[in-house]
């Protein structure tokens, strides 16, 4: 139960609270002093003897009903303070509800995203493997086709096209399989993912500097870890090509102990975080943190960038 549950609780019966006993004890010590001044000055007596002139009103009947009136209000306040302890049980209740409701949503999100990263890796293995072959062997026969053919004819020329062609779908293949598993991340580990993605993005956006700083030892962090700081990376930088127009970007990680620290920054146009539509890449990078227990943080503002800080316990969670 969290903190704040444990303080909305009712006090058990097993004691009273130190307020509530404090209160109580107010409230004896002025009854017991209320009947000591009222039997030293004999009040009720004068009082008796000063409203004899208005017998005709019957306002010497008024103690009585003051006292009934007391206890309807006593009466009523109990009445109160037991339906404020079942609205705080039921309270109580759905926040423990939600609760775990919260974290069957974080187990399913983290689950869905693990299935996602297999079905890429799954694709990107059959992309390589099978169409990566094919193509080769295509290239393979035209280069064939070409050699064997007269210079300057058209079979030489249709071979050379077949040839240009193989290579640009090749190309074109390398870069899905990257976008959808990134082979350095299996290879080289995480640092050097990073710094080569940053590097190829940064070839095709040279107008905009980017810096990238990695501190501590980032090996051995587990799968969920790897590719989820290493889908930051790429999703904060897809964002930086197509709405900052920034000339700026740095990006940073750390292990801090048992912590992952990511940290990104640019000098662009920036928006206002508190705007609904704000497109599924943020979601999807503060989910992703989440399910791993971690935290997410964006600061922006219109004409002033974009800060993300993301905290991720090392190692994959159990």
């Amino acid at each position: 139960m969290s903190p704040l549950s444990q303080s909305m609780q009712p006090p058990s019966a097993g004691g009273l609270r130190p307020s509530v006993a404090v209160d109580l004890i107010v409230v004896a010590s002025a009854t017991i002093l209320a009947f000591a001044v009222s039997v030293a000055f004999e009040i009720n007596e004068g009082l008796v003897s000063a409203l004899r002139t208005f017998e005709t009103y019957q306002v010497d009947e008024l103690p009585v009903t003051i006292v009934v009136l007391a206890i309807a209000m006593a009466w009523f306040s109990w009445r109160r303070f037991r339906h404020a302890q079942e609205e705080l049980k039921l309270r109580l209740t759905a926040q423990q509800a939600l609760a775990r409701a919260l974290d069957d949503n974080r187990m399913l999100s983290q689950r869905s995203m693990q299935v996602q990263e297999e079905e890429r890796r799954h694709l990107a293995r059959e992309l390589h493997d099978e169409l990566g072959q094919c193509l080769n062997a295509i290239k393979v026969d035209a280069v064939s086709i070409r050699d064997q053919s007269e210079a300057g004819s058209e079979v030489r020329r249709s071979a050379q096209a077949i040839m240009d062609v193989s290579s640009h779908v090749y190309d074109v293949v390398r870069s899905l399989m990257q976008r959808l598993r990134p082979v350095a991340l299996d290879e080289l580990g995480l640092r050097s993912a990073v710094q080569y993605g940053v590097e190829q993005w940064q070839r095709r956006h040279a107008r905009v500097r980017c810096e990238f700083d990695a501190q501590g030892e980032l090996d051995g962090l587990g799968e969920q870890v790897n590719i989820t700081l290493y889908r930051l990376v790429q999703e904060c930088l897809t964002n930086v090509a197509k709405h900052a127009d920034a000339g700026h970007v740095a990006i940073s990680l750390m292990r801090d102990r048992d912590q992952i620290r990511f940290g990104f920054e640019d000098d662009g146009r920036g928006f206002d975080p508190g705007r609904r539509n704000q497109g599924l890449g943020l979601a999807g990078m503060r989910e992703r943190v989440e399910s791993l227990s971690g935290r997410f943080e964006l600061e922006s503002a219109p004409g002033r960038g974009v800060r993300i800080r993301a905290a991720i316990p090392a190692g994959d969670p159990k």
